[in-house]
């Protein structure tokens, strides 16, 4: 086809695909119309949603925005259907977000959706009490599908939604009930609108902005809710950028970022079990949106990445590398995203960001000036090499002249590295990532940056090497990524005709004159890799010598990408060099044909695709005139079991070689068919496969649409010089409205060759065949092959190869038509047989027949049938037969993101990136098209079935992954496998073993859609019995496959619909779609044909009904009328249970089977049952009557109501809190509309509407009468009554399952809960004698048994009168005490979880016997686990209620205060744990008072006097701090016996309070106290304390994670006040500890600190000071402590500080002199100046380590001043030698550069002072 054909082919094909698109989008919109008005949700709804999809992907939202809007309105209608299954809410939500998905097409004011009914949704699928219990099911996904469709939505609430939402939402805001806020916190960052205009603000965040920062702040210690809090923070920064003053908040939220990255800095290694988990895409979206005017973000950014930059070095990797590797990628991603927006982004609707908020240049800078020292480590580290690559490339392109050069630098310095190769591909890497900014030069504001490419080419060619694949492979991306960019063209004359070169241009000019030498050497490279890859290097270790192994396919894949780079971007002069340079080496070698071959014969497919013209001519007539000669002119070759090795060489080049352009092909056609036919038939496999190879893509190049090329400029290269500047193209953006593609479209005399090619070849072989079926002859398997072979190298036409013509079938009733997704994929025309017949169908038939030929007569030839499965798969699925799809579209965006410019956006890519996008599309196309459903189809898949249940396992697999993407393929096409399934599964599993389990591998598969678990209730119907029923079978791996099918449907089998609906709704926004253009003309659906489907609609309702009732049965009748298997009979049990439905009710008989099976021998069926009858009686739960009351009513200030929101204790709350003297002691009391369950209730703020369950005479009687209940009731009450059923039921529950493993046992609690909610008491009589003897016995099993009993009579009498209820306590207490009183170390725990979980989510008035009860003086005398078990108990029953039991926690603090020292440590610690719980309420909200209940202030106030006599005991004169008054000191402390009551009494005072201190910062919602501090010096001076272990570790643990906790502004100067104390300390090991304490604590609160100028200076003072501390240890470690704040810039490096340093180490030492009463005084002196002198030398030290892995300009200098006092005395040498030590370890890597940086004498004292002196020195 010439190029006018090709232009005006260009045009019709536009105006085709016009027209196609119309065709296609009017037949979507009408039938999805139709379906709905027809009431059609299956499958006429979701198949043209799924239509819909496929559209939008092919064509984009290629309609106008009336429909967009129409169709937004129409999925929003569907998806929000009351009661839809999950599959079709999953279905409707994907199509909902991709329609939503481009926000900037549609404004808030053109569609308006309410939230509410989302809202609905969500909590109806997420939220529901039927969803935990595993009622409602549904996948895994459709949560993240909502999640994306709700944040996609809320765009478009409306205004008010936000007030409705805070007004909905915000009373659960309760920080001590968990669950609850974790949940409404979600659902504020799901559904809150943050993108309001800011005229819209009062109305938007500002509501509740303010407030949540506060919560936050309040609950500061790492809450549970603190991830989506960030994120909805972040969010709203990110919509709102310069409209919110982020400034107050800005230090908080860079500590809460630094403590989440988990980082090591400990105090004494013990970490801290409080973690703040924020994920790094919120922390970096944040920070970059509240960058702009003058923010001090970028502040704290500097000090933040300084912090984090050591950790970046490769040697520091750990549980925090993966969070800092992403932190370092996204902070870049979205600063570069953010500069796109605010520059050049088109404006639309969306706010934008005021001008003095915008990123300036200056900005930039600094942000990548601080980036930038992280750069330097991450370029070598050895994980992560993606995340560090794409932040480099950002950055780069921001600033290249700042990134680029710094890479450069690396790589220039690695390049002559022999012994370390990492180093040298890592900065590959790094540099691959930067190219393009690098190559585009002045065009990205880096002229430098071309220069550099040639000389890199060149220098990087020896990495090559067959002996490190890593590095060659590495070349080969680097090379390939820069050639992509640059045209290899010689433009060294450029001088003579451009006068306008810059000084860059000119040097880049010049050096392109080695370009041709570049591509000749490395085609001389490629070469030696190709002869050094011979077959028996590289499978010498291999079995299997014909299998390729992964590393050669990655080879072949990488030389062929490489090669077409290369040959792509060359000049038609250079080209022609390496075409002959491959002549040369092709005609001059004959290699082996399995690798080295292979990789040859890639190379010269490569070039024949990008210039087919040049590369046929030159390759082949030299490789037909050879094969010729080979091949000889008679038939005895053919023959030959073994051909010469130059034959099978010379065939496999040229079977390669044209796979090209067809157009090219056409003049050696003639001599190509006489090779053919010479050589498909040999009787040697791989020749006749080599042929069949090249008959493949011999058909294939004359028919697939494909471009021309994919040249980074638009072809053709300009002959001189003088038209055409190539090196001003480097890098150059493909203009994507006008790409110049050329493409190959096959014209009519391609279509006549392959026509002609297929007349010659394939109806011989089906006349082979076919004479073979009918036993006419005979064919050897390799024969048949051959043939199969031949037949499956036609079907590479398939473009050209039509359907077969047949009508469509309907698989599933449907109101709507069969419809084919019929899309143009290249030319019109196509090929037939002969006799004009269609070549599939002829194809089918004739395999249909050979299929069942091979399988009667040679079942186990399986390489002729899995040829046949190949050719099953083309012809059905009529799919592209080229590359894979996948990995290609893979590797698109993997090159798509390497190469992409996402600072200018618009598309901006390269043009063979473009080109590429192009052909993907062409291929979409060819993947997405489908045809209907026939007759045919249906064959093939049962033919493709039956090989699926073949007797060999390799050919099930390979029939069954083609019959999977048949079934994807094709909608409901599983229901035309029913039958034959059916006839599998019962057939003898023994004697038709493979069968059997094909057959179950088929209902396995596809893995994420399984075909056992479709949606479908006649199939289910039919398949599953049947799986019950079938034989049993001992084989291991059908018993395997069994287990699978119960796992699978239990894991994938969702909730599916019985009774379907459609509203009036979803009709009304259907016809509102009919109305847009294009409007539909005729009537879609009569009035008749819309009642007919309301009629439909209930038809199949109950016909769904009666399915699910017989599936039911059926599962049961097999139950019980056969003699089941124990496994089969455990399958249908299990089938039974996932077949749970919210809306129909397990019958009668199931109930009495289910309720039977309670107390069956088998352990697994037992617990089958138990869930299941927890299913049976929460159906049966009765719905409670509630009533709406004002709660103000019982404030005693009413008039304090809901004015402003205080969360908190206030005076309109109080009535809820428990009060013993006004609990209900009648009924009257007990029926008083008073009492909320929920403990978040009234503590954040009201609802507007609170409603409380009505009085019991106004709710559902619990004492019905026998015939009162319904017949499932009736089972329930029959089987529990029986006193038989319940002794032999208590007796299976209080057995030993798994010993010490065993825990109380949730569904066991919620069954019997349930029970007794909706029975009554009916059956305490029953229960209560096993109860008594359970809780008597010492057996952990039968007390666990009776903790779950007791919980659910305890949660179960929710709604039960006054009378019942006191009557139940009456039982229940006595025993409770029992229990209490016999519990053992085992039970403990379980016995805790009891009483919380009675507890849980109960209005502790209405409990007040179990709490009065628990109250009773937990700690009498008994043994100490018995009292701390008793506290336990209480512990667990009162944290349930946290806020509203003040009362109670007030008389368990006056009853613990006497304890708090108790002689038993684990009764201690019991009891601070108690008082972690009762102080955890002592927060206070902005304007609100103090909590009501125990106060931390008010318990210090006492404590801390009573502990004052250990400083007492210790140090009797605080101020004298000489040696030895310390001496003294210490020796007093040790003086003090353990017989001394008061000192041991205080001792034990205090572990527990610091075990509370402990405790509350691990688990309260607030973290570091201003009183916690004054334990403080007193924890340092014990934490070294000898005599008692438990002392000075509980100081020590004390000490770290109060280190660690976060601290708040208001707590610091407490903080600080107490280090000052103990900094004065007359014990040293007090302050080294306080040394040791101080570089943690500024660590983790290090942006609080530096927020304050005076802490900061405080903090230094401090640190100085111990640098001249009287002891050398502490000294030492304030060294380290300054060195690591050094490092952190914390304290900045000023030249003051490091030579106050030098002078303090110039200090005059003065003679020491002998003992003597005169001379005391003098060694003092001395003393000290050696003290000053060693601090001055640690102030060095510590710059020194400062910097573990650079080396600044003042650093040689400190060397230098150190080397002068080595000979000083002790400890001075030793600290100097150790600190060389550490510099030497950590600098050695990197030596050779490091080095550098001093001169030749600092050289020779960094010696002096690493090598230690000799001992004759």
């Amino acid at each position: 086809m010439d190029d006018d054909d090709r232009e005006k082919n260009r045009y019709k094909m536009l105006d085709q695909l016009d027209r196609e698109s119309l065709q296609l989008y009017t037949d979507i919109k009408t039938n999805l119309t139709r379906s709905i008005l027809l009431r059609e949700i299956r499958p006429g709804c979701v198949l043209w949603t799924s239509r819909l999809n496929k559209y939008m992907k092919i064509y984009g939202l290629k309609f106008s925005k009336e429909d967009h809007i129409a169709f937004i309105k129409l999925m929003y209608e569907l998806i929000t259907i009351p009661d839809l299954e999950p599959t079709r809410v999953n279905k409707f939500a994907t199509t909902l977000t991709h329609l939503l998905k481009k926000k900037e097409l549609i404004s808030p004011s053109e569609l308006v959706l309410p939230w509410r009914p989302l809202y609905n949704l969500y909590d109806r699928i997420m939220a529901s009490g039927q969803t935990s219990l595993g009622m409602y099911r549904y996948f895994s996904s459709l949560q993240n599908n909502l999640d994306y469709l709700v944040h996609a939505a809320r765009i478009y609430f409306p205004a008010s939604a936000t007030q409705e939402m805070l007004d909905e939402w915000r009373p659960l805001l309760c920080p001590f009930d968990t669950s609850a806020i974790v949940n409404t916190v979600e659902l504020l960052e799901w559904f809150l609108p943050i993108a309001l205009p800011p005229t819209q603000a009062h109305i938007g965040y500002e509501l509740w902005f303010t407030e949540f920062m506060n919560l936050w702040e309040v609950c500061h210690n790492a809450p549970p809710w603190e991830s989506e809090m960030m994120w909805l923070m972040a969010r709203l920064a990110t919509y709102n950028i310069g409209y919110i003053d982020w400034e107050p908040f800005i230090p908080l939220m860079f500590t809460r970022f630094l403590r989440s990255l988990d980082l090591p800095v400990t105090y004494r290694q013990k970490q801290s079990p409080k973690h703040h988990k924020l994920d790094t895409t919120p922390i970096a979206l944040w920070i970059v949106s509240s960058m702009g005017n003058n923010s001090s973000t970028f502040k704290y950014l500097e000090k933040f990445i300084q912090t984090l930059e050591s950790y970046y070095h490769p040697a520091n990797t750990g549980r925090w590398t993966i969070k800092l590797r992403e932190l370092f990628r996204k902070l870049p991603y979205y600063f570069v995203q953010r500069v796109h927006k605010e520059r050049y982004k088109k404006l639309t609707w969306e706010t934008p960001v005021p001008d003095t908020h915008k990123i300036t240049e200056s900005d930039i800078d600094m942000f990548i000036e601080i980036m930038k020292p992280v750069i330097v480590h991450a370029i070598y580290s050895r994980q992560g090499s993606s995340e560090i690559s794409q932040a480099l490339q950002h950055m780069a392109t921001l600033r290249p002249n700042i990134v680029i050069p710094l890479i450069l630098d690396k790589i220039y310095s690695t390049l002559d590295s022999v012994t370390e190769p990492h180093k040298l591909t890592a900065s590959m890497q790094c540099l691959i990532a930067v190219a393009r900014p690098m190559v585009q030069g002045a065009g990205n504001n880096y002229p430098d940056g071309p220069t550099h490419v040639i000389p890199l080419l060149m220098s990087l060619l020896p990495g090559i090497d067959p002996n490190d694949v890593r590095k060659c492979f590495v070349t080969f991306q680097f090379i390939s990524t820069f050639v992509s960019m640059i045209p290899i063209v010689d433009s060294s004359s450029a001088a003579d005709y451009w006068k306008d070169l810059s000084e860059q241009e000119h040097a880049v000019c010049e050096a392109t004159a080695g370009l041709e030498d570049f591509v000749l050497q490395f085609f001389d490279k490629v070469f030696m890799l190709i002869e050094s890859s011979i077959l028996e290097t590289t499978r010498l270790e291999q079995v299997d010598m014909d299998k390729r192994s992964k590393l050669e396919a990655m080879a072949e894949s990488a030389l062929s990408s490489i090669c077409t780079v290369i040959a792509t971007q060359t000049s038609p002069t250079i080209f022609k060099s390496s075409l002959r340079k491959l002549h040369t080496f092709v005609t001059q070698h004959i290699l082996e044909t399995k690798v080295s071959g292979q990789m040859l014969a890639i190379m010269c497919r490569s070039f024949a695709r990008v210039n087919a013209d040049e590369t046929l001519k030159l390759l082949l007539p030299y490789l037909c005139n050879r094969l010729n000669e080979q091949l000889g002119d008679g038939d005895e070759i053919q023959k030959e079991e073994t051909l010469d090795n130059e034959l099978l060489y010379n065939l496999l080049i040229l079977s390669e070689m044209v796979d090209c352009n067809g157009t090219a092909l056409l003049p050696y056609i003639d001599s190509l068919t006489s090779i053919l036919d010479r050589t498909l038939h040999l009787t040697y496999y791989q020749g006749s496969l080599m042929a069949s190879r090249m008959l493949v893509h011999i058909l294939n190049s004359l028919t697939v649409v494909q471009p021309l090329e994919y040249c980074s400029i638009a072809p053709p290269f300009a002959p001189n010089i003088k038209d055409r500047l190539s090196v001003r193209d480097w890098g150059k953006p493909g203009n994507i409205h006008n790409l110049g593609l050329q493409w190959y479209q096959p014209g009519a005399k391609e279509i006549a060759c392959v026509q002609s090619m297929l007349n010659r070849y394939l109806p011989k072989e089906l006349e082979c065949l076919n004479s073979y079926i009918a036993g006419k002859c005979t064919l050897t398997r390799e024969e048949l092959r051959r043939s199969l072979h031949i037949v499956l190298a036609v079907l590479g036409a398939q473009s050209v190869l039509p359907m077969w013509n047949e009508p469509a079938i309907q698989l599933v009733p449907s109101k709507i038509q069969p419809w084919a997704f019929e899309m143009i994929i290249g030319t019109s025309q196509s090929v037939t047989m002969p006799d004009g017949s269609s070549v599939r169908k002829a194809l089918v038939d004739v395999m249909h027949r050979l299929q069942h030929k091979i399988l009667q007569c040679a079942e186990d030839d399986t390489k002729s049938l899995f040829a046949l499965i190949s050719i099953w798969d083309s012809l059905l699925l009529n799919k592209f037969r080229g590359r894979d799809f996948e990995s290609h579209w893979k590797n698109f965006h993997v090159i798509k993101k390497l190469l992409e410019d996402r600072l200018h956006g618009n598309k901006c890519h390269l043009r063979q990136l473009l080109v590429d996008r192009v052909m993907l599309q062409q291929e979409f196309r060819m993947e997405t098209r489908s045809c209907t459903f026939t007759e045919t189809h249906k064959a093939i898949i049962l033919d493709l079935y039956t090989l699926s249940t073949s007797h060999y396992s390799e050919v099930r697999i390979k029939a069954q992954s083609k019959l999977f993407s048949a079934v994807a393929t094709f909608p409901y096409s599983y229901t035309v496998l029913t039958p034959s399934l059916k006839r599998s599964l019962k057939k003898d599993s023994n004697t038709y073993h493979e069968e059997f389990k094909g057959a179950l591998y088929v209902l396995l598969g596809p893995k994420s859609t399984p075909i056992v678990t479709r949606h479908d209730w006649a199939f289910v119907n039919d398949i599953w019995p049947r799986l019950v029923q079938s034989k049993p079978s001992e084989k291991p791996s059908v018993i395997s496959l069994m287990s699978s099918i119960v796992e699978t449907v239990h894991k994938h089998f969702p909730t599916i619909s019985v009774k379907v609906s459609i509203p009036e709704r979803c009709l009304e926004a259907a016809n509102q779609l009919c109305k847009q253009p294009p409007v539909l003309q005729e009537p879609l659906a009569t009035a008749e044909e819309i009642q007919a489907g309301i009629a439909m609609l209930e038809e199949i309702s109950e016909r769904n009904r009666v399915l699910y009732e017989t599936i039911m049965d059926s599962l049961l009748d097999t139950i019980l009328k056969d003699n089941l298997h124990w496994r089969y009979h455990t399958m249908a049990l299990s089938f039974i249970r996932d077949l749970v439905h919210p809306n129909i009710k397990y019958n009668e008989r199931i109930v009495r089977y289910v309720l039977q099976t309670l107390v069956h021998e088998s352990l697994e069926l037992r617990k089958l049952a138990i869930r299941v009858t927890m299913f049976i009686l929460k159906q049966h739960k009765q719905k409670h009557k509630k009533i709406t009351i004002d709660p103000i009513q019982f404030s005693p200030e009413p008039s304090t109501g809901r004015t402003t929101i205080v969360p908190g204790h206030r005076p309109d709350n109080l009535w809820m809190q428990y009060n013993s003297e006004t609990r209900p002691q009648s009924s009257e009391e007990w029926d008083r509309p008073r009492y909320l369950h929920k403990q978040y209730n009234g503590y954040y703020t009201w609802p507007r509407e609170v409603q409380v369950y009505a009085p019991s005479n106004e709710q559902p009687p619990v004492d019905r009468t026998f015939d009162q209940l319904t017949v499932q009731e009736q089972e329930v009450q029959s089987f529990f009554s029986n006193q038989h059923n319940v002794d032999v039921l208590i007796s299976h529950l209080s057995m030993e399952e798994k010993k010490g493993k065993d825990k109380f046992n949730g569904i066991r609690f919620i069954m019997f809960k349930n029970l007794f909610r909706n029975h009554g008491d009916i059956y305490l009589p029953l229960f209560r004698p096993h109860l008594e003897r359970l809780v008597v016995s010492k057996e952990e099993h039968n007390q666990r048994c009776a903790s779950e009993i007791i919980a659910a009579f305890i949660r179960g009498s929710k709604h039960w009168c006054y009378e019942k209820t006191e009557r139940m306590w009456a039982v229940l207490g006595p025993i409770t005490r029992t229990a209490l009183a016999n519990m053992t170390v085992e039970t403990i725990a379980d016995w805790g979880v009891c009483f919380a979980t009675a507890s849980e989510g109960r209005d502790p008035n209405r409990h007040h016997w179990l709490y009065e009860l628990l109250m009773e003086n937990p700690l009498r005398d008994e043994a100490s686990f018995i009292e701390c078990g008793r506290l336990y108990a209480l512990q667990g029953a009162l944290n349930q209620q946290a806020w509203r039991v003040s009362e109670l926690f007030h008389r368990l603090f006056e009853y613990l205060q006497p304890f708090l020292m108790h002689p038993f440590q684990n009764v201690r610690e019991r009891i601070s744990s108690v008082l972690t719980n009762m102080f955890e309420m002592d927060m206070v909200f902005p304007g609100g008072e103090g909590t009501n209940t125990p106060r931390v202030a008010v318990f210090m106030q006492e404590i801390v006097p009573k502990l004052n006599v250990l400083h007492v005991a210790g140090f009797k004169d605080v101020n004298h701090v000489n040696e030895r008054a310390i001496e003294q000191a210490t020796n007093g402390i040790n003086a003090v016996t353990l017989t001394d009551n008061e000192k041991e009494v205080a001792i034990r005072l205090f572990k527990t309070v610091c075990k509370w201190v402990i405790g509350s910062i691990s688990r309260t919602n607030y973290g570091a106290l201003t009183e916690y501090y004054q334990l403080f010096p007193l924890a340092c001076l014990l934490q070294s304390y000898e005599a008692d272990e438990e002392l000075s570790l509980v100081c020590s643990s004390m000490l770290a994670v109060l280190a660690q906790s976060l601290t708040l502004p208001h707590h610091v100067p407490a903080a600080l006040a107490a280090i000052e104390v103990v900094a004065q300390s007359p014990s040293w090991s007090a302050r080294a500890a306080c040394a040791e304490y101080i570089q943690v604590f500024v660590f983790h609160n290090m942006a609080n600190i530096l927020n304050n100028d005076q802490w900061t200076l405080q903090v230094k003072n401090q640190v100085l000071q111990l640098l001249e501390d009287e002891q050398p240890e502490v000294r030492v470690l304030a060294s380290q402590v300054l060195g690591g704040l050094l490092h952190c810039q914390f304290i900045a490096e000023s030249k003051e500080l490091l030579d106050l340093f030098k002078r303090k180490a110039q200090t005059k030492l003065k003679r020491e002199h002998t003992a003597s009463p005169q001379q005391n005084g003098k060694n003092a002196r001395r003393a000290t100046a050696i003290k000053v002198r060693h601090a001055g030398v640690l102030g060095m030290c510590a710059f020194i380590n400062a910097h573990p892995y650079d080396v600044p300009d003042f650093l040689p200098d400190v060397f230098l001043q150190l080397g002068a006092h080595l000979n000083d005395p002790q400890p001075i040498p030793a600290t100097i030698r150790k600190t060389l030590g550490d510099f030497k370890r950590t600098h050695h890597d990197n030596w050779a550069v490091h080095q550098l940086r001093f001169t030749e004498d600092e050289l020779s004292v960094l010696s002096d002072l690493t090598v230690p002196p000799s001992y004759y020195a």
